[in-house]
């Protein structure tokens, strides 16, 4: 009793068991790994490269631009400040408010239509394009305003359309095409105008 000391029942690997510990253990760390990769990757693409860009692409599009438009930035100093922060907290709610819905792995694996989901298909995206617009409010830039957010909305609307949603309707298969039949693709509309 106090000379032998008890194994663990999970550390003890049964030869032909592959739920065993050792099995299970030398599996784990590859896949958080590799999650935590592409978590990584999506990530710096929302917070650096896409920001980053669309502001590259405001001060080279600016001249070319203003010299065929003459329509390239407006002077609304201090309001842009007052402006973005307000779309900036508006679009960082939905974010959050779509990222407490699908955080939970077990809920991630069903399809979710509650909560910002159910004003929305792509709440996090919409959050996002909101974002990009105040920071186009920020920069004072009409070229940012009309020219390189429809242009992103347009190829967002795209990528949804015909890479993202035909995987929802493999995964969910007639429950999706119930769910797509009464909620907008990415910008949420009263009930009246999605008719």
């Amino acid at each position: 009793m106090f000379g032998r000391e008890r194994k663990p029942q999970a550390m003890i690997s049964k030869r032909g068991n592959q739920n065993s510990w050792a099995a299970s253990r030398n599996s784990v760390p590859r896949s958080t790994f590799l999650g935590a990769l592409e978590h990584s990757v999506v990530a710096y693409a929302v917070a650096v490269l896409i920001p980053f860009g669309f502001m590259a692409g405001v001060d080279y599009l600016t001249p070319v631009v203003s010299s065929a438009f003459s329509w390239t930035s407006f002077s609304i100093f201090p309001w842009n400040f007052i402006i973005f922060s307000f779309l900036f907290m508006a679009g960082s709610s939905w974010i959050f408010w779509a990222l407490s819905f699908t955080l939970n792995k077990k809920k991630s694996e069903r399809l979710t239509m509650d909560g910002p989901y159910a004003l929305t298909r792509n709440p996090k995206g919409f959050g996002y394009l909101v974002i990009l617009l105040g920071l186009g409010v920020l920069l004072q830039s009409a070229v940012a305003i009309f020219l390189m957010m429809p242009a992103i909305s347009l190829l967002y609307l795209f990528y949804l359309k015909f890479l993202e949603e035909p995987i929802m309707k493999l995964k969910h298969g007639a429950l999706y095409d119930e769910y797509r039949s009464s909620v907008p693709l990415l910008f949420p509309l009263p009930a009246r105008l999605r008719k």
